[in-house]
């Protein structure tokens, strides 16, 4: 080790007094000049090969989720031992073969996860070390010094482009090139740093500190101070707790830095860059203004449909550019009756994005938003951005774009080429949005889709009232996390969490069993996410404590219990103590359902006064601990309860939650706790067969089943590889996670609709 630092000392020089000469400062000059042209061609030539390396990606993305399963399955032939499946005792190196396995697999999925930041890091450590460090003369750091500060100059226009929306590149959504933009930028900020410390050391050595305040270089402190206070202010803890002074910084230094760089980078102009910079920037400026459209007082309305989630129309006149595809989004904020602050808005987009529920040729655009301190008020005026189409690989627009609001062609859902065959979306909370359009356009086609909603209070799902044109029960599975009883108090929904407890990939193991890893994905944690919900940086007190929730990966065999657990979830629904009063049972039959509207909500009143828990009968508290003679599991129903005590706007709730359950025939597919991502949804995906398990069912032959005696469809081999499976995440980031290590585990394609920083 010291011999290395030692090397490294060696070959790293100051310029001596002899070096100092005019030939020595024009070779300087020269080398720095020339790999200040090649670092701006190899960054050209960047930018042009990624939608060439997209298409790749895009066209072996199955070959590598074949790969993937192939190295899963041959650690899991170790995991699931079959010393263990016959419940013998392990050996020694049965043990050890098992617990390398595991520590393997975990160590994979946590690469699998973090795979394009490893390589965007590896990328740009050998792409600016090697412009960086090559012809220094012999170690000169002075060479070294102007060439750090010249390529991270350079770099400036690409750390630009990159955030260009949307993004000038071909099939390439701008909020995917984020992270190449973030991770460029931390390496310029390196360099920048290193460039300085290396001048204040020749400074120091020389005694020439008054170098250090040359009119021209203040000029580059100035630029380094915007550097430090963006990468700060960057941070998640800072970004998310003041959310609006780190979009004022980030756009504001970027301005400064871009006129402090004309002045300090020298020795050739660097006017061509500033030039090429100031164009970005206003150009952005100009077509966010011409996308941008504002309301008139009224047409915006804002629909309260729960404590959690509001519902926002607008007409279409608002969208400036009309979307090409479901699940695209908009951006929007306040509008202001001062000129002055809606330029500004202009220059400094604080805007929040949203997915758009509605399709194009709807006669208005609908947005679900999780509340806020961005709160939005019926009939106030916004200003609304967009739209900005998603980058669905499945979905195609078969008629071309107009790029004009005037005389569009309307948008037609028969124009969507399709290439999928089927489609399990997974989405937690206000993550919705995106899936409903998505399902409105599988539906059309014919093609089978099912949605896993994750959400923590039941009366989130009192939106799917306005959408119930395209609503199937067949179509949805509903888990509720939260308190099956409603209370005012936040805290009911999060019994037993730690907000503070991070997020781990392999952080449950189950003491009975050892078996696939990603048997069980414990999903929902509400977070917000930039894409889906509001970018604001703080939300209210009770959405916070409905968002934050542990999300444990539990490793358990895969479905070895399903013959006894079908056996369970056929037998009489007994929630009461055996010794419980008879008379309360009945009010536990919510699947009753009347065909005569009028009489609904006398029959809903009539059943909830009914069921009224009082201390005669049964404690709440005690189902909450599961002291219930029925056992709990993953497909246990969920049934809202209120007590004796409960105000009429609870029982309200609860009414309104029975009747939409039951008119959109979901009452029997919604389920209490999470759900676990498993063999059943595996065997959806490819075979067309059952996943949640609720009771007796009837069959083809109308006979009264176990649902999990209906009969399966044989798995053929051209299923399982099939092409056009495809998974689709949206969310919670450690939901899209748990969701992209079970696809990749099972091989098949995964898309995710969330953009984390």
């Amino acid at each position: 080790m010291n011999s290395t630092v030692q090397l490294w000392r060696d070959y790293f020089h100051f310029p001596s007094g002899v070096d100092k000469t005019k030939e020595y400062s024009e070779l300087r000059n020269y080398i720095t000049d020339k790999y200040g042209v090649v670092t701006t061609l190899s960054l050209l030539l960047f930018i042009v090969s990624i939608p060439a390396y997209q298409y790749f990606i895009v066209h072996n993305y199955r070959l590598k989720f074949h790969y993937l399963r192939s190295f899963y399955s041959k650690l899991n032939h170790y995991i699931l031992h079959k010393h263990h499946l016959d419940h013998t005792p392990l050996t020694w190196k049965d043990r050890l073969f098992t617990n390398t396995s595991v520590i393997i697999k975990a160590l994979a999925f946590k690469i699998f996860l973090h795979f394009s930041t490893i390589v965007q890091i590896v990328f740009w450590t050998c792409f600016l070390g090697t412009l960086s460090l090559v012809d220094i003369y012999n170690g000169d750091l002075i060479f070294l010094a102007k060439r750090l500060g010249r390529v991270a100059a350079n770099c400036l226009p690409t750390i630009l482009f990159l955030t260009i929306r949307p993004s000038p590149l071909p099939n390439l959504l701008y909020l995917s090139l984020l992270p190449i933009h973030k991770w460029l930028s931390r390496f310029v900020i390196v360099q920048s740093i290193i460039h300085t410390l290396i001048y204040l050391a020749y400074f120091n050595r020389n005694n020439t500190w008054k170098k250090a305040w040359k009119p021209v270089n203040i000029y580059g402190w100035v630029a380094l101070v915007g550097f430090l206070t963006i990468i700060v202010t960057s941070l998640s803890p800072f970004r998310r707790r003041w959310y609006k002074v780190f979009y004022f910084m980030h756009y504001t230094w970027t301005w400064i830095i871009v006129g402090c760089m004309q002045i300090h980078v020298r020795p050739k102009p660097f006017t061509l860059y500033t030039i090429t910079n100031c164009c970005i920037l206003l150009g952005q400026i100009y077509y966010r203004t011409r996308l941008t459209r504002g309301s008139l007082s009224g047409e915006v309305k804002v629909i309260d449909v729960s404590p959690n989630l509001s519902l926002v129309e607008f007409p279409n006149r608002l969208i400036a550019e009309r979307a090409t595809a479901p699940g695209a989004h908009i951006r929007l904020t306040d509008y202001s009756s001062n000129v002055i602050r809606r330029v500004w808005k202009q220059v400094i987009p604080n805007y929040h994005p949203y997915s758009l529920v509605s399709l194009p040729n709807d006669s208005y655009q609908r947005l679900i938003i999780r509340k806020s301190n961005f709160r939005l008020y019926d009939k106030y005026r916004y200003l609304i951005t967009g739209s900005y189409d998603p980058h669905l690989l499945f979905i195609k627009y078969k008629a071309g774009r107009n790029t004009t609001t005037n005389n569009q062609k309307p948008w037609s859902l028969s124009k969507l080429h399709l290439d999928a065959k089927r489609i399990l979306i997974v989405i937690g909370g206000s993550a919705i949005s995106f899936a409903l359009p998505i399902l409105r356009v599988m539906n059309y086609h014919g093609i089978p889709t099912k949605v896993v909603w994750v959400i923590k209070d039941f009366r989130d799902v009192l939106v799917l009232k306005y959408f119930d044109g395209f609503i199937h029960g067949d179509d949805f599975e509903i888990f509720v996390t939260g308190s099956d009883a409603v209370s005012n108090k936040s805290s009911t929904l999060l019994k037993g969490n730690d907000p503070n407890t991070n997020y781990t990939c392999m952080s449950k193991l189950s003491k009975k069993s050892i078996g696939s890893l990603s048997a069980h994905y414990d999903l929902e944690n509400e977070e917000e996410t930039p894409l889906l919900a509001s970018s604001n940086a703080q939300m209210t007190s009770l959405n916070q404590e409905n968002q934050v929730e542990n999300i444990d990966i539990e490793i358990n065999s895969e479905d070895e219990d399903e013959e006894s657990e079908c056996a369970h979830e056929c037998a009489p629904l007994n929630i009461l103590d055996d010794d419980a009063p008879t008379g309360e049972l009945d009010a536990l039959d919510f699947s009753s359902s009347n065909d005569n509207d009028d009489n609904d909500d006398n029959e809903d009143q009539h059943m909830y006064d009914e069921y009224e828990i009082t201390n005669d009968t049964i404690n709440l508290s005690d189902t909450h601990e599961g002291n219930i003679s029925r056992k709990p599991s993953t497909n246990e129903p969920f049934f809202p309860m209120y007590t004796q005590a409960s105000s009429e706007r609870d029982k309200s709730w609860i009414q309104q939650f029975q009747r939409l359950t039951r008119n959109l025939n979901i009452a029997k597919r919604i389920y209490k706790g999470r759900p676990k991502m498993n063999n059943r949804y595996y065997n959806w995906c490819i075979n067309e067969g059952f996943t949640q398990c609720s009771g007796p069912v009837v069959d083809e032959h109308q006979n009264l089943v176990c649902c999990q005696d209906l009969p399966r469809h044989r798995v053929v081999e051209e299923d399982i590889n099939a092409e056009k499976i495809w998974v689709i995440a949206a969310g919670p980031k450690p939901l899209v996670e748990n969701v992209k290590l079970w696809s990749s585990e099972n091989g098949l394609k995964f898309h995710e609709e969330a953009f984390y920083s």
